[in-house]
């Protein structure tokens, strides 16, 4: 009787486990090409200087299970972390993403939040040419959100697609005219579009409505594709696997389907481009990695200010 007992509280245990932490899902779904030409063509189009370095921004950090943002990925924890990226550029930088804050970064799970870099990167937003995302979530527009309220001139800096522009107008609803431009071609949820010297953007529908993919290509020919939230972790890619039924669709909204056709066209590209440097948006230890991370110089710190900017409510 014990015997049976066991098994059956292993079985309650066992399926739910695999079907919310292990299952990697729509695994039959066909690659989405993602058209590397094109974005090198766009990218091109823009006359100017393209950038020349790329700085990254380590604004909360965390430890999480490995099985969360790859399925099946077991239960060693992997130190992930929200990013943002400045591109340096003679005559204006870009920079993709915007942090958040420490009441933003609790809500979303983060437990070491460092104040003094967000300090860095709004200094970044206040000095930039351009502002971009590959996200409308939270962790990727919430530094923004925050900074408005004293420099509201850099809503015009902002450039966004649809669905991205509409997120943050709902979260800061007095931005409704000045907030930046929308290319047109990002209308189109399947949209590729040009957005400075070296730097294009193709929308990869699927993490979420807004998400998307930037193409980097540097003065000195380097080339990086910031594949967003699609591939969150460098394992995703490289096993084939997306986030947790757990992580994308519990705690989430995530097309799981759509997002594993973005994997296999990241692992395709991949293979076929191989000086090409993926970006993952919250794999920390492979932004660390001094062999195989993208060796991206961090961010100095800067004095915070006296009182953390929070969401308005």
């Amino acid at each position: 009787m014990f015997t049976r007992i066991a098994l059956l509280l292993i079985v309650i245990l066992a399926v739910p486990y695999y079907w919310l932490l292990m299952d990697p899902g729509p695994t039959s779904v066909a690659p989405r090409d993602i058209d590397i030409a094109r974005l090198r063509s766009l990218a091109e189009s823009e006359a100017g200087s393209r950038p020349v370095a790329i700085e990254y921004a380590a604004i909360a950090t965390d430890s999480e299970p490995g099985t969360l943002l790859v399925a099946g990925g077991g239960l060693r924890s992997e130190k992930t972390g929200v990013f943002v990226w400045r591109l340096i550029t003679p005559g204006g930088d870009t920079i993709i993403n915007s942090g958040l804050t420490e009441d933003q970064a609790m809500a979303t799970g983060y437990k070491n939040y460092h104040p003094e870099i967000q300090a860095t990167v709004d200094n970044w937003l206040r000095a930039a040419r351009r502002i971009i995302f590959t996200s409308e979530e939270i962790d990727h527009v919430g530094g923004l959100i925050a900074l408005l309220p004293a420099d509201p001139e850099i809503a015009g800096k902002v450039i966004g697609n649809t669905r991205q522009l509409e997120s943050i107008r709902a979260l800061a609803p007095a931005l409704m005219k000045s907030l930046g431009v929308e290319p047109a071609a990002l209308a189109n949820p399947a949209g590729y579009a040009a957005i400075a010297p070296g730097v294009a953007v193709a929308r990869t529908q699927g993490h979420l409505d807004g998400t998307q993919m930037i193409y980097v290509r540097l003065q000195d020919g380097r080339e990086y594709l910031f594949a967003g939230d699609s591939a969150p972790m460098r394992r995703n890619v490289d096993w084939l696997r997306p986030r947790s039924r757990y992580a994308a669709e519990w705690l989430g909204h995530e097309d799981r389907a759509a997002t594993m056709a973005w994997i296999k066209g990241l692992a395709r590209l991949k293979e076929r481009e191989p000086g090409l440097i993926l970006v993952y948006a919250h794999d920390y230890g492979w932004l660390k990695d001094q062999a195989q991370g993208p060796r991206f110089a961090p961010a100095p710190a800067s004095q915070p200010p006296q009182h953390a900017r929070n969401l308005a409510r």
